[in-house]
Order: structure tokens, then sequence, then C-alpha cells
């Protein structure tokens, strides 16, 4: 089992692809008609080129690969922030897999939330 200090060095190799994929391979579309519901309005992820396709599966592998290892020493720790974990590592995949709707227009405030959920996994680590 990886320790803590090898799995943030990997939260941080990970977070670099991250965001490297939703700045630099990623893009957003306005959803028509959406500021009638929400105020700003609400965007959906465009549609990846094939390359980006498996840019995007590799990355999709690796993150969940490493969330699953940190997951298990948290486990073994007996952690009270099981739950905090899991919803914060659900919110990377959704923006690694751009499955669901944003209410955010930039692709820097995108990647900036997945940075902040993943800082957020390595913390709940340091508590392990």
């Amino acid at each position: 089992m990886k320790n803590v200090d090898e799995l943030h060095n990997d939260y941080r190799a990970i977070e670099e692809r991250v965001l490297h994929f939703i700045k630099g391979h990623s893009s957003v579309e306005y959803v028509k008609d959406s500021e009638e519901v929400v105020e700003g309005g609400a965007f959906t992820w465009a549609a990846l080129s094939s390359e980006d396709e498996i840019f995007q599966t590799q990355l999709r592998l690796d993150y969940v690969t490493l969330a699953e290892l940190a997951r298990h020493l948290l486990e073994h720790s007996e952690s009270k922030h099981l739950l905090d974990f899991d919803r914060s590592s659900e919110t990377v995949l959704s923006y690694i897999r751009q499955d669901s709707m944003l209410w955010i227009p930039s692709l820097e405030a995108a990647a900036e939330a997945a940075k902040t959920e993943m800082d957020l996994q390595r913390f709940l680590l340091t508590q392990a």
C-alpha cells in the first residue's frame, strides 16, 4: 500500500493532467434559453475529438485508480471523512467524464473547481 506522501505526489501529477485536459482539450457550449431558468445560464461540455477522447479515457482510468488507493488508505485508518472523500472524488470524475451541466461559463473556473476538489482529497488524506 502506498503511503500518504506517495499518494500526495500522485495527486499532484494527476492534478496537472486534469487541469491540462480541462483547459487545453475541452470546451463548453451555452445551453440555449437557460438564462430563463438559471441566472447566468447553463453550459454543457462540447464534444471531444477522438484523440481527446483517448486522453480522457486514460485520465479517467488513472484518476479512478488513484482515488481507489486513497480511499483504501482512508478506510484502513477508519477515517470519518469517507463520505466527503467519495463526494469529492465523484465531482472530479464528473469533470473528467464531462457528463454534467456546468453553471460556470469558463474552463478556468471549471479547472479551478476540479483543483479545489483534489486539494480537499489531499487534505483528507493527511487526516488519515
